[in-house]
């Protein structure tokens, strides 16, 4: 989890934001220096980020693509100053006009030191030319830093594991109940986008849910899950991969805990090696994840009315 920084009283060229998570700073410091981590949250709202690459070293150089939701490619780049694993990145930052040129170029500074059994991330940009120029990136950053927060957390645990939690304004049975139902799982499993239709399901220890996700793309995904423990309102258990006849991909452990009238849901994802880590992240496992469980919420919310 994280604490929204306040403002400092800087100046009109500079922008500082800080954040507190709860993992190590080796993790907080790997979201900056691995492709597949940055990626997924290096861009604000509403922005994919198809290409980017960086020569992580002194003097190395960083470029980024970041396309907007109707498709306009916006490029940007920089060159690394100062680089201290787990400790400190300095590096420029500058936005490319249509000419390819670089605009002004501004410098960032970010510091990660343990703080409360965590990390406290320093984030420090000055050189701007403009009160406006600056205020328009804090937006921006704070809506990375925001998609941040969730990354850190699914990812904190164990270099093999995927864990994704929600508090969902629902009691528990409803919610069990909800991953019983094959009739409901059509309307909810699956990231935004995403339908699901079930070929089969038998819900018990030793059972089945063979199923189809088709994606917005209109490609289609089989799945086929065999439930390994299944505990009422409290447990569902099960080895997950594309077919029957595959082995499985990873096992997932699916967590239900009453809190008053609410239910926490934590889907947990153990794969088989840390190896398989990256493909599941570029793939999009966490933020389809996340998804998955705000789906549930809403479909629930709309049986009940509410």
């Amino acid at each position: 989890m994280t604490r929204h920084a306040k403002r400092l009283s800087d100046p009109a060229d500079t922008l500082r934001i800080t954040r507190v998570f709860a993992a190590p700073r080796a993790l907080v410091y790997r979201m900056w220096t691995e492709k597949h981590l940055m990626d997924r949250w290096s861009c604000p709202n509403g922005f994919t980020m198809p290409d980017s690459g960086a020569d992580l070293r002194p003097g190395g150089t960083w470029h980024a693509t970041m396309r907007t939701a109707d498709g306009v490619n916006l490029k940007l780049q920089g060159t690394y100053r100062e680089i201290v694993p787990d400790e400190r990145l300095v590096f420029t930052h500058a936005w490319l006009g249509a000419d390819g040129k670089p605009g002004p170029e501004t410098l960032i500074t970010v510091t990660f030191a343990d703080e409360d059994g965590g990390t406290r991330m320093d984030f420090l940009q000055t050189g701007f030319d403009s009160i406006g120029n600056r205020d328009g990136h804090a937006e921006g950053w704070r809506e990375c830093f925001d998609k941040l927060t969730p990354l850190v957390d699914a990812l904190r645990d164990s270099d093999h594991e995927i864990n994704i939690t929600r508090l969902l304004r629902h009691e528990i049975g409803m919610v069990f109940e909800a991953f019983s139902n094959p009739a409901g799982l059509a309307a909810w499993w699956g990231p935004n986008g995403f339908t699901t239709t079930t070929r089969s399901m038998d819900f018990r220890v030793g059972g089945s849910w063979d199923y189809i996700m088709h994606g917005p793309d209109g490609t289609d995904y089989p799945n086929h899950v065999r439930y390994t423990a299944i505990e009422t309102n409290r447990m569902i258990a099960y080895d997950h991969g594309t077919h029957a006849d595959h082995p499985a991909l990873f096992k997932a452990i699916i967590s239900l805990v009453a809190e008053g009238k609410m239910t926490r849901v934590t889907l947990r994802l153990i794969l088989r090696d840390a190896g398989q880590r990256p493909h599941f992240i570029s793939f999009g496992a966490v933020e389809g994840g996340y998804q998955n469980l705000a789906r549930l919420d809403a479909w629930l919310d709309a049986l009940r009315g509410t």
